[in-house]
């Protein structure tokens, strides 16, 4: 895993990854999040646990994605950290049994407020929409990310 940008002044950060599984890829943000002082060590297991029991994978067209979230309880500072995938990997996607989607980019959510959780889900399923915005995401390119990342949060 490489970070791409952290801003720590706007609560979000960007990791290049590689993984196996999605509990793989998961537990690489989970870490990178509790590295940087935004969640507990307890987020690990509890993100994971959440996606299995509630899967946030989104076909949404060339570029699939997942928005894993979990209690704010496990949340220390608010925050996103989006994960860049090298290849895609498979997630179950949200409120569909036994579908799978290939996700190449993921938005991790670290709410310490449960209202705001909402408005930034569906500020972010909009988002997700326009395969534009995700190709400049998975792009890499810092100032594209930063610029994508902060008008989300704002």
């Amino acid at each position: 895993m490489k970070m791409i940008t952290n801003n720590t002044d706007k609560h979000y950060l960007a990791v290049s990854l590689s993984g196996s599984s999605d509990k793989d890829v998961l537990g690489q943000m989970a870490d990178a999040m509790f590295g940087e002082g935004y969640v507990t060590d307890e987020f690990h297991d509890a993100i994971i646990k959440r996606e299995e029991n509630f899967p946030t994978g989104l076909p949404t067209g060339d570029i699939n994605v997942a928005i894993p979230h979990t209690d704010p309880e496990y949340v220390k500072k608010p925050a996103i950290c989006l994960g860049v995938l090298d290849e895609p990997v498979d997630f179950c996607v949200m409120g569909m049994e036994g579908e799978k989607t290939s996700v190449s980019l993921l938005f991790m959510l670290a709410i310490k407020k449960k209202e705001e959780q909402l408005g930034l889900l569906q500020k972010l399923i909009e988002a997700c929409q326009d395969q534009n915005v995700l190709a400049v995401l998975k792009s890499g390119s810092v100032e594209k990310i930063e610029e994508v990342l902060g008008d989300l949060i704002n």
